[in-house]
């Protein structure tokens, strides 16, 4: 297995593992939901919509996160997975370097009458 095939399976991996939490999260969230109380907060700066997203007042931004985790996994399966018109690695890769024989040759190699100075 490649380097970039085995990277791309452990993301995928991660993020299964990271969607899983979060959905459970999630979902938690939103069955603990909360009425909204006056006053609590503004909602449109992210601040706000953060904190109201951990006492599961905001449900959309819970379904909205979960979609995007979603669509993470399904690019990572997507992507991860060989379309079936690619051709196989059967073949191994050429090798980076080119073995060369060297052989000895007996007595010296430039004749003595040409000086090399």
């Amino acid at each position: 297995m490649r380097e970039h095939d085995r990277l791309l399976e452990e993301l995928r991996l991660l993020l299964d593992a990271l969607a899983g939490k979060a959905d459970e999260y999630l979902r938690g969230c939103a069955r603990e939901g909360q009425p909204d109380e006056p006053g609590a907060g503004c909602g449109w700066c992210p601040l706000c919509a953060a904190m109201g997203l951990t006492r599961g007042q905001r449900p959309e931004l819970n379904d909205q996160l979960l979609g995007i985790v979603q669509q993470l996994r399904q690019a990572l399966v997507d992507h991860a997975a060989p379309s079936p018109d690619e051709p196989d690695d059967a073949q191994p890769e050429e090798p980076k370097v080119q073995r060369i024989q060297v052989q000895r040759v007996a007595g010296p190699v430039l004749a003595e009458r040409d000086p090399v100075c």
